[in-house]
């Protein structure tokens, strides 16, 4: 049977389905439990959990969140928080409109190389989703000016590429606190892509819960490394496809083959945590 997969994007934020498609969807693969973990959203979660008890899946709420730690990017994911709670929407609404600004400032620099790309094309692509450079990468794709989102983000988007623009983000530190405030756990997104090994021990004295040992782009050796490192720093592990769509780059739905006790050992973690709110 397969397990859980708690860590796919809806088109609420740089998905191609939307939440109620993502449940359908792994309804009919088997999977026991998803998590929707958009980008500075929870937008697509209420859909998800409405879906999900009609199909008697289970669905956590959760969101992801770009972070800082001495210099260096990394993502956060929050799992089990509340969705609803009115510290974390005003959070949410302010990323977003830095990831508005960050839009429009990769698309004036890619106009000034001579770039036919306008800023209205990237709202249409984001589709009322929060905008992110993958939706600028799906405009250049679509006006010739890439072969894939890959391609766009190799020469044109990427860290140290010529129409990079690097995203305000909080610290480590604040956005572990926003989603402990929310009531949710954090974890350590797809630590192979971010890089930050040496920090998992500060990360985790900041309160951090796990590591995503299972992502989908790790392989049988990563994860074991990463296995191993969560059990040093008495961190859990946790899994996910990151799977944004069909058509997408990336990873299938259910594709980490992520064991069931991860999201037991994750519910374990949250229940145990001092979260400050009462919940």
């Amino acid at each position: 049977m397969p397990g859980p997969d708690l860590h796919i994007h809806s088109n609420a934020s740089d998905g191609a389905l939307a939440p109620q498609e993502i449940v359908a969807r792994a309804a009919a693969l088997g999977l026991p439990a998803i998590a929707i973990t958009d980008h500075d959203t929870v937008a697509g979660v209420g859909a998800a959990l409405e879906a999900g008890r009609d199909r008697a899946l289970e669905v956590i709420p959760a969101v992801e969140l770009s972070a800082e730690l001495d210099g260096r990017g990394m993502h956060i994911l929050g799992y089990f928080i509340d969705s609803a709670d009115p510290t974390l929407a005003i959070r949410l609404t302010h990323l977003r409109s830095v990831r508005i600004d960050r839009a429009e400032r990769i698309v004036a620099s890619l106009q000034r190389s001579g770039l036919d790309v306008t800023f209205h094309d990237v709202l249409d692509a984001a589709d009322g989703g929060a905008v992110g450079r993958a939706h600028i990468a799906h405009v250049l794709v679509a006006g010739g000016h890439a072969s894939s989102v890959s391609d766009a983000f190799d020469r044109l988007l990427g860290r140290g590429r010529p129409h990079h623009v690097p995203k305000p983000t909080g610290t480590a530190a604040e956005v572990i606190g926003w989603i402990r405030e929310a009531g949710g756990v954090a974890v350590l997104a797809h630590p192979a892509l971010s890089g930050v090994d040496d920090l998992i021990g500060q990360l985790a004295s900041l309160g951090i819960v796990g590591i995503e040992a299972y992502h989908g782009s790790h392989d049988h050796e990563t994860r074991q490394r990463y296995i191993r490192l969560a059990a040093a720093h008495g961190l859990v592990c946790t899994g996910g496809s990151d799977f944004h769509g069909d058509d997408a780059e990336g990873n299938p739905l259910g594709s980490a083959d992520v064991p069931d006790a991860v999201l037991a050992s994750l519910r374990a973690a949250h229940g145990s945590q001092d979260t400050g709110t009462g919940r």
